[in-house]
């Protein structure tokens, strides 16, 4: 990962969080995030992944939601009562959530290639993992610290910020420019993540 996209995500990441989303979105149909999950975002734009296995091989369980189970009926090109029936089980502490059936390592995680065989199409708990919560709870950004691909972001982002703060024009940036922080922060994780929903 360049130090140059660091500091870009830093910039972006400081402009978004200059005002919460109540002072900037109107529009009360629109998800509020917290300061915490603009940093997760930030987290997961600048995270590559070291294939170390840690999250396919120790993750338990691996919820689902019902749109992860879809997505992995398509993909699999089975019908969904299929997929659930054959991949998954109803998660006895959650109810209406799904946890694939068999885990340790994901019955999806392929040695021979150090990763997942359904990548495009992995649960949203895998999407999220290493920087773990979901977005609007929780009060910190939580390192899964046997993910050295984690703990690498998490250094550089937090030297990339530091850097940047010291940026005059970052001190009051605009409505307008907190906004579009803020939009560019989703959409470059969406566009990242593969994902339609944030």
């Amino acid at each position: 990962m360049s130090m140059t996209y660091a500091k870009e995500v830093a910039t972006m990441l400081q402009k978004a969080i200059a005002m919460s989303d109540k002072e900037v979105f109107l529009d009360i149909s629109i998800p509020r995030y917290t300061t915490i999950d603009y940093y997760r975002m930030a987290c997961h734009l600048l995270f590559k992944c070291q294939r170390c296995a840690t999250c396919c091989t120790t993750g338990d369980p691996i919820r689902l939601r019902l749109e992860d189970a879809k997505r992995l009926a398509k993909h699999q090109k089975i019908p969904l009562n299929k997929a659930i029936k054959k991949y998954t089980i109803p998660d006895p502490d959650k109810p209406g959530v799904l946890d694939f059936k068999h885990v340790r390592p994901c019955k999806f995680y392929d040695p021979a290639i150090k990763g997942c065989r359904v990548y495009p199409v992995r649960p949203w708990s895998c999407r999220i993992f290493p920087f773990l919560g979901v977005y609007g709870s929780e009060d910190s950004v939580l390192v899964h610290e046997s993910c050295p691909g984690s703990v690498e972001t998490m250094r550089v982002l937090t030297a990339a910020v530091e850097e940047v703060r010291s940026d005059p024009a970052l001190s009051a940036p605009s409505i307008d420019e907190t906004r579009r922080a803020k939009e560019w922060l989703k959409r470059a994780l969406r566009e990242v993540q593969n994902i339609d929903n944030l």
